[in-house]
């Protein structure tokens, strides 16, 4: 199976830029800085969520004006979007990140 790139210039790709830069950020914040929109953000912080990639901050009192869930960047893999895991060397698009075990051999 041949591994998918990460492409320069998608709104993915701006949104981690903007993590890289901010460090601990909102999705509205995302949304002002990269201009992706806001379903493709929840989305892509929801599959960086599962596997590591990035960690809620805080706690979230919802239904408040203004109010937004925080988060932060926890494992910064370089200028390139995460496409990959590299814990379980599985795409981001799984639906759980489930770490290789070690040879002990």
């Amino acid at each position: 199976m041949q591994r998918r790139k990460s492409t320069k210039g998608n709104a993915r790709s701006k949104a981690w830029q903007s993590m890289r830069i901010l460090r601990r950020f909102t999705i509205p914040d995302l949304c002002r800085t990269s201009g992706a929109g806001l379903n493709n953000l929840q989305r892509y912080l929801r599959q960086l969520l599962i596997h590591g990639f990035v960690a809620e901050v805080g706690e979230y009192k919802g239904g408040r004006p203004g109010s937004a869930r925080n988060y932060r960047l926890v494992r910064d893999n370089g200028p390139n979007h995460p496409v990959y895991c590299d814990k379980c060397d599985q795409p981001l698009t799984a639906k759980e990140c489930r770490p290789k075990e070690a040879d002990n051999d």
